[in-house]
């Protein structure tokens, strides 16, 4: 007999992988569908008035129909080289908790952690460090093109000096789109992959912004290309490459906290499902989310006025910036903001994070809030986030706001 192969797991993550899974909720009993599953007269659940969207549903990883449903929307939108089965994805109330059980998971409490790029979502640290205590080690690319294979260099540097301190870099978390709003080079993400194939570290890619890439004028521009699209044979193990992805941002949907992983690693999933218990995603959220994702017609015209409107308001914004003189990156098509270069305007002579703070609070007293790069872990000084997904009145008057604060600390 042939020995398992060995676990990419932290150890906590294998014990919880072996929780057994007795199927209770997902073979659920129903006359005309399921007449010969479970019946159920042990879970304490007041049926005879409760609706069924509204009931405990027949899995702690999201119904069956939601799965099956982001499964079809990955599969026509993400162009996978594999077809992404119902078995593979796990929903979570919002990526943040799917943040959370992955580190989880995948690292051991305080001496191993999850590497980042700067700058980066501000709020990945806080999901990985409050249960889980997975440490957020940070890569600097300062100098270098972050979507170029060139930052693979900035990662390894990274990983090295982590093991040297002591932490075990288990993961590295892209953001694809990153946050910059560029898609990156197939040849980029090829080459970070051959990188966690190397240290055998997993990749997680953030996708949760796949369908919000758009028209920016820029024809040369590059489109969104998911990790999932390519053929791992000689690159990566698979059971090494996760997605994640959700409801909030391409569907302005927040408020149903319904997120995702996507995974071929049936451990990762077995260890997932056994804690799913603390991150249930409700009934009515998934009942919601099945009927957009399964309604592919409106999802399509969805994404096709939202992205238009994005590149609507993206050329605005950027007008409107250029014709003040205020810099800020070029070259995205993707995502909700734009890094602005606000170091000319910083206070003279102050620390540069408390400059930062203070600038923002000149915008705010005159009505703007902007985000400041130390959320982000920006490491150029100045950079402010700017997120032109409003109205464009509202968007209009935002900036003006905004402008004027600059031209009162100029």
């Amino acid at each position: 007999m042939s020995s398992p192969p060995p676990s990419t797991l932290s150890s906590r993550g294998r014990e919880n992988a072996l929780i057994e899974d007795y199927g209770i909720l997902t073979d659920d009993y129903d006359a005309a569908t399921n007449p010969t599953g479970v019946i159920s007269l042990g879970i304490a659940e007041n049926a005879p008035i409760d609706p069924r969207s509204c009931s405990y549903g027949d899995s702690t990883i999201g119904s069956h129909a939601l799965r099956a449903a982001f499964a079809s929307h990955v599969n026509r939108h993400f162009a996978p080289r594999d077809v992404v089965t119902s078995a593979q994805v796990l929903v979570q109330a919002g990526v943040t908790a799917v943040n959370e059980v992955v580190a989880w998971s995948l690292t051991d409490p305080d001496t191993e952690g999850i590497m980042l790029g700067m700058p980066c979502y501000g709020a990945f640290e806080p999901d990985f460090m409050l249960k889980a205590r997975t440490r957020s080690v940070y890569a600097s690319v300062k100098g270098v093109d972050p979507f170029s294979e060139e930052v693979v260099s900035r990662y390894e540097k990274t990983l090295l000096a982590a093991r040297e301190e002591g932490i075990t870099v288990k993961a590295l978390v892209i953001t694809n789109p990153p946050a910059a709003g560029q898609c990156y080079p197939p040849s980029t993400l090829k080459a970070i992959m051959s990188f966690c194939d190397k240290y055998k570290i997993h990749l997680i890619s953030d996708e949760i912004y796949a369908l919000s890439v758009f028209d920016s004028g820029n024809p040369a521009a590059l489109p969104f290309t998911s990790v999932l699209s390519f053929d791992t044979a000689g690159l990566i193990d698979p059971n090494y490459v996760h997605v994640m992805y959700g409801m909030s941002k391409d569907f302005g949907c927040g408020g149903l906290r319904i997120g995702c992983l996507i995974t071929r690693n049936t451990e990762l999933q077995r260890a997932i499902t056994a804690i799913s218990r603390f991150s249930w995603p409700s009934g009515p959220s998934c009942v919601a989310a099945t009927a957009m994702l399964s309604n592919t017609e409106w999802a399509d015209s969805y994404a096709a006025l939202a992205r238009r409107r994005l590149g609507e308001n993206y050329r605005f914004a950027t007008s409107v910036l250029e014709e003040a003189g205020i810099p800020y990156h070029k070259g995205g098509n993707a995502g909700f903001f734009l890094w602005l270069d606000l170091s000319a305007y910083l206070p003279k002579g102050v620390e540069e994070h408390l400059g930062e703070k203070q600038l923002a609070k000149r915008m705010l007293d005159k009505g703007v809030w902007v985000a400041s790069g130390e959320a982000f872990h920006a490491e150029q000084p100045g950079c402010f986030r700017l997120v032109f997904t409003h109205s464009q009145p509202k968007l209009k008057e935002g900036i003006r706001r905004l402008l004027e604060a600059l031209k009162a600390a100029d």
